[in-house]
Formats: C-alpha cells, sequence, structure tokens
C-alpha cells in the first residue's frame, strides 16, 4: 500500500489501520485505512495535496494527508515532509474555514487522547462514559 500511496506511513498509524482497519470510533471519528473499499475512507485515494492552501508552510513539505476526520468535518492530517514519517506532526482543525492545529503526538496518541480526555480540544470523552468501534463494512450494512 506504501507503494501505490508514494510515501511510507507512520508506524503508529500502520498499527491502528491494520487493528481496526477503515471505520467509526463512537459514531464519530473516522479513521481511513489503505485500500478500504469505501473511498470516503481510502488513505490511498487521498490527494497529499488537497488540504495544502490553508496548511503550515513549509518549503520542505508535500503537504498535509487526511487520516481521519469526524461527522461534524473535523479534519486529522499528518503534515508530509523529511524522510522519516515518524516525524510527521499532526495537524487538526474544527472545518476548513478554522485555521490548523497542530498536536505534537502520534496519531494513535490523539486517537487515545481524544477517547479518555475530557479536556482534549477535540475530546469524546465528555458524551461518552464507553467507548467502541464500528468497523466500515458494518456501518455500510447499517444503511
Amino acid at each position: 500500500m506504501e507503494r501505490k500511496l508514494g510515501l511510507r506511513l507512520p508506524r503508529d498509524y500502520k498499527l491502528l489501520a491494520e487493528t481496526f482497519g477503515a471505520g467509526t470510533f463512537d459514531d464519530n471519528l473516522e479513521l481511513c485505512a489503505p485500500g478500504s473499499k469505501y473511498l470516503d475512507l481510502d488513505l490511498i485515494m487521498a490527494d497529499p495535496t488537497e488540504f495544502a492552501g490553508p496548511a503550515p508552510s513549509s518549503r520542505s513539505a508535500i503537504g498535509l494527508l487526511q487520516w481521519a476526520m469526524t461527522s461534524a468535518e473535523h479534519s486529522f492530517c499528518w503534515l508530509v515532509e523529511g524522510p522519516e514519517p515518524d516525524d510527521w506532526p499532526v495537524f487538526a482543525r474544527r472545518d476548513k474555514w478554522a485555521p490548523w492545529k497542530q498536536f505534537d503526538c502520534s496519531s494513535a496518541e490523539l486517537v487515545h487522547r481524544m477517547l479518555t480526555d475530557p479536556q482534549h480540544p477535540y475530546s469524546l470523552a465528555r458524551p461518552f462514559e464507553s467507548h467502541w468501534f464500528t468497523p466500515a463494512e458494518q456501518t455500510e450494512e447499517a444503511r
């Protein structure tokens, strides 16, 4: 999949994608996975330059690559820059008009914080006492 995308991906994200696949945490946070048959959740179909306009400037960056989003149109991306994907910073924004906010953590850590930290700016811990993951296949079957 990395060859098809033309980029190596962060190790923690690959573990997330291998463990869960494409789908949704708490019916809100949608995780993209390489090769998902659901094109809106296929990381391979993502265009790394799609979000480059309002992204933080960096001469070495290819652009932002979205790896997750929410039902409220929040975007979670890596700033694709440098040879080591584990060093790519994670950026998020509330909608396409909002400024990007950098998080100094990995993708997996950001998901963990969102699920467990009620003070996190994108927290899912407040509305839910427990958490669940719904694979994309089950979501499609329910429609």
